[in-house]
């Protein structure tokens, strides 16, 4: 399955069906990210039943806390 995450193309061997199995697969904390598919930004409490697609656009921000 190929997906455009943060501009780069993608390749997974396994096919992602939501935003979480994509966030395990990256090994990304969805705790603390915020995540864009093609271009609307998706709410945490809808990673699991937001289907990902063949070809689909994501943008992927990871927060990091500091001091």
């Amino acid at each position: 399955m190929m997906l455009i995450i943060n501009g780069e193309k993608r390749e997974f061997k396994q096919k992602i069906k939501s935003i979480s199995q994509l966030l395990k697969a990256l090994k990304v904390k969805s705790d603390f990210v915020a995540v864009e598919l093609n271009g609307r930004v998706v709410f945490r409490e809808d990673f699991k039943s937001t289907e990902v697609k063949e070809g689909d656009n994501l943008e992927i921000v990871s927060f990091v806390g500091g001091g």
